[in-house]
């Protein structure tokens, strides 16, 4: 879809004022869908939706990361967003990629393919980086009786995000079915089934521990 370039309005006798509102309505363009594939907002959040209309871009970056810091997916994808557009923030492609991540591994429909675009704009040293910023607040998360965040542990171990291990995934996953989490009760399950008894009984004893640490019921 074209996008008519509201800067062209710089010819106008409106001087500075007309420039800085160009400028907004060219971010703006990008965050409510413009920007190609993947890399556009979700709005259907109607506090968002009004901040972005009204062009209190800086409100829109507060009203998402307070989503994204509450484990909002849809919080999460829009801040990624707002970083990897530099829209109301300063530009910043890792900071894109960690809550991007993030939302991919808590299920967010395109954050996936959103993610696999900003990978090659970063070093590959930031990628174990990032996942491990994800791993390390979910499980500050799921220690401190987010039980949720266990189900995500053990998914940011499946293989489409690198760095796998089906120890971890299988541990996390098996944390998570004891807390309630019945829908990763097949993950545990086929994870389980990867493992030599040995290395399966171990991680059984650790996840004991851990629930009895963590868990007092």
């Amino acid at each position: 879809m074209s996008v008519p370039n509201p800067l062209l309005r710089n010819e106008s006798s409106r001087g500075k004022k007309c420039v800085r509102s160009a400028a907004a309505a060219l971010a703006l363009a990008f965050v409510l869908g413009f920007a190609a594939g993947p890399l556009r907002a979700e709005t259907e959040d109607q506090d968002l939706a009004r901040l972005l209309q009204s062009g209190n871009l800086a409100g829109a970056v507060d009203v998402s990361r307070k989503a994204a810091e509450a484990g909002e997916v849809d919080g999460q994808f829009n801040l990624a967003l707002f970083y990897w557009h530099g829209v109301a923030v300063p530009q910043n492609f890792q900071e894109a990629l960690r809550w991007a991540t993030l939302a991919a591994v808590g299920g967010h429909p395109r954050a996936m393919k959103a993610r696999a675009a900003m990978l090659a704009a970063v070093e590959p040293a930031v990628h174990k980086k990032v996942i491990d910023w994800v791993r390390a607040r979910l499980q500050k998360q799921g220690e401190g009786g987010d039980d949720r965040a266990l189900v995500l542990m053990s998914v940011s171990y499946a293989a489409e995000f690198g760095f796998e291990d089906a120890k971890e995934g299988y541990f996390w996953a098996a944390l998570a079915v004891a807390a309630g989490e019945a829908d990763a009760r097949r993950r545990r399950d086929a994870l389980v089934k990867s493992l030599p008894p040995a290395d399966a009984a171990k991680i059984q004893d650790r996840a004991t521990e851990w629930f009895t640490k963590f868990r007092k019921r």
